[in-house]
């Protein structure tokens, strides 16, 4: 079943461009074309279920044999990266899935030992997704599939639409498939903007210090004032200063002394 130009469901596998992604995939699992978008190579990954609950997990498939980088939440605040070739190196909360299909992944003839050509290599991009009061992100199993995850964070929460939950897009060029991708998405949500359509603020034009480097946690009404009158002695005072974490656990830092600070 194709589903979007370059993508497709068939026997079990998951395609782009005639190479296969995952496979045993499971038979809830929903693809859907993305269109009316800019994007060819892109459709949306959901699942058909009855699953009642604020949080529900789906398997979609199997990941095997396959260069992919993540992005991964590890902290409620910060994010980095990994990479692996399996499904059961995919950390929880993964926010974006860039995965390189080479020329051996080609669907007639499965993936073979040895014929691993990353030239003429194809890149899917996962994107989980916002849809209704639910968020998606991927995650592992012990079975090396790729799981889906949503979660609505309220136990009243309970019914989900599910047919939208993952964008995939699909393309030779890693840059354009992921800049593509975000378009789409955006077109779709209709919650925000891609930065190529923002406007940059005054702001960056200006020069300004942030405390983290300088104080990291240890942040008091003295340390900042010293470092602000740092940089006015050195001729290059600050138009603006971001106080970052660690503020709030210092008594002596409140909006008024901050003021007094700044007009000094």
């Amino acid at each position: 079943m194709t589903v979007g130009a370059g993508i497709s469901v068939a026997d079990g596998n998951l395609t782009v461009l005639g190479k296969k992604v995952l496979s045993h995939v499971h038979d809830n699992v929903l693809v859907t074309p993305a269109s009316g978008s800019s994007l060819l190579n892109g459709a949306f990954i959901g699942v058909s279920s009855d699953q009642k609950g604020s949080r529900k997990v789906f398997p979609i498939g199997k990941l095997e044999g396959l260069r992919f980088m993540s992005l991964f939440c590890f902290k409620m605040w910060w994010m980095t990266q990994r990479m692996g070739t399996y499904g059961e190196e995919i950390p929880v909360e993964t926010q974006f899935l860039l995965i390189e299909v080479h020329k051996g992944c080609d669907i007639d003839g499965g993936i073979m030992d040895g014929e691993e050509d990353h030239d003429g290599s194809t890149y899917a991009v996962l994107l989980p997704l916002l849809e209704g009061d639910f968020r998606a992100v991927l995650q592992w199993n012990d079975r090396n599939e790729i799981e889906i995850c949503v979660e609505s964070g309220c136990p009243d929460m309970e019914e989900f639409d599910g047919t939208h939950l993952v964008f995939i897009g699909a393309g030779s060029d890693p840059y354009e498939v992921i800049t593509n991708a975000v378009k789409t998405v955006e077109k779709h949500l209709k919650t925000f903007f891609h930065r190529e359509r923002k406007k940059m603020p005054d702001i960056l034009n200006w020069f300004g210090w942030c405390t983290w480097d300088a104080f990291y946690t240890n942040v008091t009404s003295e340390n900042v004032k010293e470092g602000l009158h740092s940089f006015e002695d050195g001729g290059v005072p600050a138009k603006f200063v971001i106080i970052d974490d660690g503020w709030c656990c210092t008594p002596k830092i409140c909006p008024p002394i901050f003021l007094k600070i700044c007009q000094e």
